[in-house]
């Protein structure tokens, strides 16, 4: 009886820990949001720069979307 209650404190234990590391770690690998923001206007005017070399006709053409 007393090895089950040893058990179930571990077990308690990990599974606590592990969600606390879960929650303490979730916006670590994001950037802050000015990279982010850096990023999504580089990405519209690159975009607007294939746009517009593709209506000039230098463009590659567009990918076909499958074989």
């Amino acid at each position: 009886m007393f090895k089950a209650i040893i058990i179930i404190v571990l077990v308690v234990g990990v599974l606590v820990g592990g969600l606390l590391t879960l929650r303490n770690s979730g916006r670590a690998g994001l950037p802050d949001d000015s990279v982010l923001q850096r990023a999504a206007k580089r990405a519209r005017e690159q975009a607007a720069a294939e746009e517009a070399a593709n209506r000039e006709g230098n463009g590659r053409p567009p990918k076909s979307g499958g074989p």
